[in-house]
């Protein structure tokens, strides 16, 4: 099996070693392979091949990280996908809300935009077929 270097804070390094000793993992590869796993099938799914989805994405990030002024930047640049947008308070962290509409692969591609903004500490979505059944 080929090794991998992963570069990641140490708060976050942390968080992952506690996991692992509450969840009883082997180790770090174990943990990061599942992780791994589940980030691949997060959008895989058959159910929604050839739909128009709609999704409400909520980030949430330190108000003082900058990463307000990316995710309004990534919520212009993709105003096609994005049907609107919250911004919220609690305390000295923020919660941008996003309703997004399209493909599943153009709504995956933009929660992977999400991610990758340097603040931002949460992404978490749902995602809705025409019929308003919750897939995810």
């Amino acid at each position: 099996m080929p090794v991998v270097s992963v570069s990641m804070p140490d708060s976050l390094l942390h968080e992952l070693d506690e996991f692992i000793e509450d969840h009883g993992y082997s180790g770090r590869s174990e943990a990061v392979r599942e992780g791994t796993r589940g980030l691949l099938e997060e959008f895989d799914d058959q159910d929604f091949d050839g739909q128009h989805v709609i999704c409400v994405i909520t980030t949430m990030f330190d108000h003082d990280s900058g990463a307000e002024v990316t995710l309004s930047e990534l919520r212009h640049a993709n105003q096609d996908l994005v049907t609107s947008n919250v911004h919220s308070h609690a305390g000295n962290t923020c919660l941008e809300l996003f309703v997004v509409e399209g493909t599943v692969d153009d709504i995956s591609s933009y929660v992977s935009r999400l991610r990758a903004v340097d603040g931002v500490t949460t992404v978490e979505y749902s995602v809705l077929t025409a019929d308003q059944s919750v897939l995810t």
